[in-house]
């Protein structure tokens, strides 16, 4: 009787033991709240709850009656045991596979407090999704009308998304916590066997032939990529973006570094300035017939048989020249534009920093401007192609680049500067050898942030007669067909993605080791 008793006594401890862990890491999430639970792990307490969750959903299945776990022929017990039987082994083996890849990320933590802590995730989530489930069947509501925005109960599809990334938020803890492992190893820990799952998925989709949106797009790209028109639009996306970034980079570090200087006067070495300014304004009176329209017929006759020479060029650099082309077709306007930037550089220079808070001002406008506007705009004066794009691209970049390099210049420590001073060193060696090389990680992040959004942009660009990806998009829209647009999406996507890992490898190759040490100490 003793036995019995201690037995039932025991029994009664795990089922409140259990319940109290459901309840502290629902209402409060952390990774120290399932610390605490881990010293609670208990093999029986797992294989209880496990057990209960499957209870529950053998229930909703013989309620409702899905095919995928009923099959009509059993009896209800027989069912019930089907459902537990399946729900136990899927949650040991998902668990067996995390478990071993966290341990491949260095996890310490034993089989039992990580089936435990997981067991305290899964089971209340799942019983609240199996009740949401059995309310929906019996209110008549389909996954499709939750889901969409604009039915009358497509509010509902926001709490799921949150209910999701909730559950989501209490998986990493519990990994976190049983394995003691960082953030980043716990997302490579969930995101490892989903990634292995999803390409498995995919393989099988090829595997049986079947028709969905994966293997049509995989199917449309394959067959573009066979003709050349994706490698073709593919180069003239990237050399388009190139070409605009390495101008953007010059100009807007120039701009960056101007304003941080302290204002001064015009002096007469400053005279050297007229030479360009004078080239520019030349080169727009000859080619727009100030200077004798005989001469403006020669520049313009001259200009377009260099275009034609350049526009005949085939093979990888066939784009960068048509971009050239295009600039050079049109002098009247390269004249305007430089002379422009010429005046508006020097007056940065002169002014300095009392100029920085205007020109950031000024260029946040810019990045307010809708690109497709930007591009009509600028038809009138540089007409349709390359070198209308490339001229919005150089504008829309500068916000990033100035801001950060304003930003990674005036973060270096006032006393570096002046040990560089007391060195003997100039203004020009301090911001060669000093500003700038400090200043290079913050630089390069926002390079990195102006190229992988000029990747996004540089798609509109199709819409005024430039070949990038987004030549499928507008296509796609025009001809009404969703494999197109889509395929111009997923591209243009993955391309911005695989740009910003590069772009990672490379700030992190060009930071000083210096910088490194100290950020890693951080």
């Amino acid at each position: 009787m003793l036995t019995e008793a201690t037995q039932t006594q025991r029994q009664n401890g795990l089922w409140r033991d259990m319940l109290n862990g459901w309840a502290s890491t629902l209402t409060e999430p952390g990774v120290d709240t399932f610390r605490a639970q881990k010293a609670r792990a208990d093999p029986l307490k797992i294989v209880l709850g496990v057990g209960l969750l499957g209870l529950v959903i053998g229930l909703w299945a013989v309620a409702v009656g899905p095919a995928s776990l009923t099959t009509g022929t059993d009896a209800i017990w027989a069912g019930l045991l089907r459902v537990i039987f399946f729900t136990e082994a899927d949650f040991f083996v998902i668990s067996l596979v995390l478990f071993f890849v966290a341990k491949g990320f260095g996890g310490t933590g034993s089989f039992v407090q990580h089936s435990y802590l997981l067991s305290l995730v899964t089971v209340p989530l799942g019983m609240i999704v199996t009740a949401f489930l059995f309310l929906s069947n019996k209110l008549g509501l389909t996954l499709a009308a939750v889901l969409n925005p604009l039915s009358p109960i497509g509010i509902v599809s926001i709490f799921i998304i949150l209910f999701g990334l909730y559950g989501l938020l209490l998986l990493f803890f519990a990994l976190q916590a049983t394995h003691e492992i960082q953030s980043s190893a716990v997302f490579y820990t969930v995101g490892a066997p989903v990634l292995g799952w999803g390409i498995l998925r995919v393989a099988s989709m090829f595997a049986a032939q079947e028709e969905n949106l994966i293997t049509t797009e995989w199917d449309f790209i394959a067959g573009q990529w066979e003709k050349g028109t994706l490698q073709e639009l593919l180069l003239g996306h990237l050399w388009l973006v190139a070409v605009s970034v390495a101008i953007a980079v010059v100009l807007g570090v120039m701009i960056g570094v101007f304003i941080t200087w302290p204002s001064r006067r015009p002096q007469l070495s400053h005279l050297v300035i007229l030479v360009p300014l004078a080239l520019f304004l030349l080169l727009w009176a000859a080619s727009s017939g100030m200077l004798g329209e005989g001469m403006a017929v020669t520049i313009k006759d001259t200009v377009k048989g260099w275009d034609r020479s350049l526009m005949r060029v085939e093979g990888f650099f066939a784009a960068p020249l048509d971009i050239v082309g295009a600039i050079v077709s049109k002098p009247a306007a390269v004249g305007m534009i430089g002379a422009m930037f010429t005046i508006i550089l020097y007056a940065l220079f002169l002014t300095g920093e009392a100029a920085g808070e205007i020109t950031l001002y000024i260029l946040g406008i810019i990045l307010t401007i809708p690109s497709v506007a930007l591009f009509g705009a600028m038809i009138k004066p540089l007409g349709t192609g390359p070198f209308n794009a490339a001229f919005a691209l150089i504008l829309y970049a500068q916000l990033p680049i100035v801001r950060n390099t304003y930003t990674g210049i005036k973060a270096v420590a006032p006393e570096i500067t002046e040990a560089g001073r007391g060195m003997g060193m100039t203004e020009w060696q301090l911001l060669l050898k000093v500003k700038l090389p400090m200043a290079v990680p913050v630089i390069m992040t926002g390079v990195r942030v102006a190229i992988v959004m000029l990747v996004g942009i540089a798609s509109i660009g199709a819409y005024i007669g430039n070949d990038t990806l987004g030549k499928y998009i507008f296509e796609g829209i025009y001809r009404a067909q969703e494999k197109r647009y889509i395929a111009g999406a997923i591209l243009v996507a993955a391309l911005a993605l695989t740009v910003d890992y590069f772009l990672g490898w490379l700030q992190n190759v060009l930071t000083p080791e210096g910088l490194k040490g100290r950020r890693e100490a951080a």
